[in-house]
């Protein structure tokens, strides 16, 4: 009896088990329907606003349409290109000269002007401040040859004498001058006989006051080299020994003059 009571008990058990468990199975797939059923919507709502989303990024980023402007070409300083080796450098003059048995003296300037340019003005050099015997002279600039740029120039007779106007046609910053200047040398007193004093300039006129000059003067009988528009202090402004003296810095051009000492050379 209690064996037949104790099997009806676990079948009731096993019953409520199994309602149990079929009960929460359909619960979980009612709920599964409902999630379904509410995400679709959402999904499709999404999907209908991506449209629109791009539609209003779109708007967005539309450009709006700046005012009208005119460029202006940039100006072209140097129609025709520089030879190679004659890059542009620091604006200065670079004098190379050296004394001859006649006393004249053979000149070379390489000029870098300041901006480009289409003409300059060659005159002789002004020495009469150098004192009372360089009053007398009337320097001059023979056989002068002139290239602007790398262009050849012609000077009227090969002579400077007073004011030439030298014009070409493309800009540059690049002169080169090559010449002989006359009557710019004294015999020095007292000293011995041979012994001279010559001063020395640029040929170019009409520079800035401050565009740096350097002066090299080359010859086995040089024997100094002085600037005496500089303050005392610099008047001494040469360097080295024969066969070469030169500038220890740079002289502004609106004193640029120099003295050069030398024993005239023996004519060959």
């Amino acid at each position: 009896m209690a064996g037949a009571r104790a099997r009806d008990s676990l079948r009731r058990s096993v019953g409520a088990l199994t309602v149990t468990a079929l009960l929460g199975a359909a619960v979980a797939f009612s709920a599964g329907l409902t999630w379904s059923s509410s995400a679709a919507p959402s999904a499709r709502s999404s999907a209908g606003a991506v449209p629109s989303l791009a539609h209003s990024q779109s708007t967005l980023i539309r450009p709006i349409p700046s005012p009208a402007r005119t460029i202006l070409p940039t100006p072209r300083t140097s129609p025709t290109p520089m030879p190679p080796g004659e890059a542009v450098g620091a604006p200065g003059i670079a004098i190379t000269t050296r004394p001859e048995s006649d006393g004249s003296f053979l000149v070379s300037e390489v000029i870098t002007l300041p901006a480009p340019t289409t003409e300059a003005v060659l005159r002789p050099p002004s020495i009469g401040d150098a004192g009372t015997r360089f009053k007398q002279l009337l320097p001059t600039a023979m056989q002068v040859e002139v290239s602007a740029g790398g262009q050849a120039l012609a000077v009227p007779n090969g002579s400077v004498r007073s004011e030439v106007m030298l014009r070409w046609d493309s800009p540059t910053q690049q002169l080169r001058l090559r010449y002989r200047l006359t009557q710019v040398s004294v015999a020095s007193q007292p000293a011995k006989a041979g012994r001279t004093v010559a001063a020395l300039g640029s040929l170019l006129d009409r520079m800035p006051a401050d565009l740096p000059v350097k002066v090299v003067v080359t010859g086995r009988t040089v024997l100094s080299l002085t600037c005496p528009q500089l303050p005392l202090a610099r008047l001494s402004c040469g360097a080295g020994a024969a066969p070469k003296f030169w500038t220890l810095r740079s002289i502004p051009f609106d004193r640029s003059q120099v003295l050069v000492q030398y024993d005239r050379p023996a004519r060959p």
